[in-house]
Parts: structure tokens; C-alpha cells; sequence
């Protein structure tokens, strides 16, 4: 008998608790098999993929949490962090500017995209 998707999701927010990363990771993507639209799910599995310097399938999971959820400006923000950390500075301002314009107040978001123009400008000069 498999568990409800939400369930599962409690499971691997209880497991990141109890500092057990890897078995949370595991919970978060079977609700993503479960629930392919889990944008929660997919969040969760990006920050532990980065946590373990898996860039490119954090990426991926941070591009699906912002498709399922657009109004999410965190996922967006952890999309550009990373994509900067990638050097794709041109998506990554991209990303850092829809943060902004779902919470204009997320300073990290404007320090993030200040960041990477700097340092577009820079490789373009």
C-alpha cells in the first residue's frame, strides 16, 4: 500500500528534522512520482540536491517547483541562486527579476540580480 502524497511529504519534512537528509530526499521524490505537480516536493528536492552540490538536478527540480507555482517567489529565487552559482547570469537575472516582481521586498533577490549584471557586464566588457 503506498502513502498519500501528502503524507509522504510530512515524512521528509519530519526526516529533514531529524538531520537525515538523504532518506528525506528520497521521501520528497517518491511525492514526485506520486504527484508529479508536488511544486512543494520539487523545492525540497532542489535544496537537497544543491545541499550535495548536485547543481544541474537542483536546476531542474527548482525549474519545475517555479512552473507548478509561477507566484512562488522563493523558487524563483532559488532558481537564480543557482543559475548564478552555474554562471548563466543572463537566466539567473531573469529568475532574480520575476522574484522581485512577486516580492519586491526580497532584498537577497535584488542583491542576487545586482550581482549577476555586475558580473555579466564584466565577461561581456
Amino acid at each position: 500500500m503506498a502513502l498519500h502524497p501528502s503524507l509522504l511529504f510530512r515524512y521528509g519534512q519530519l526526516l529533514l528534522l531529524l538531520k537525515r537528509p538523504a532518506p528525506a530526499l528520497a521521501a520528497f521524490q517518491a511525492v514526485t512520482r506520486a504527484d508529479p505537480r508536488h511544486s512543494r516536493a520539487w523545492s525540497c528536492i532542489g535544496i537537497l540536491l544543491a545541499a550535495r552540490a548536485q547543481f544541474e538536478p537542483a536546476i531542474d527540480a527548482f525549474e519545475r517547483a517555479a512552473a507548478l507555482s509561477p507566484a512562488n517567489a522563493a523558487a524563483h529565487f532559488n532558481l537564480a541562486f543557482l543559475l548564478q552559482r552555474a554562471g548563466r547570469h543572463g537566466e539567473a537575472i531573469a529568475r532574480f527579476e520575476r522574484a522581485l516582481e512577486i516580492d519586491p521586498a526580497l532584498e537577497r533577490a535584488r542583491q542576487g540580480r545586482e550581482r549577476s549584471l555586475r558580473i555579466k557586464a564584466a565577461l561581456e566588457a
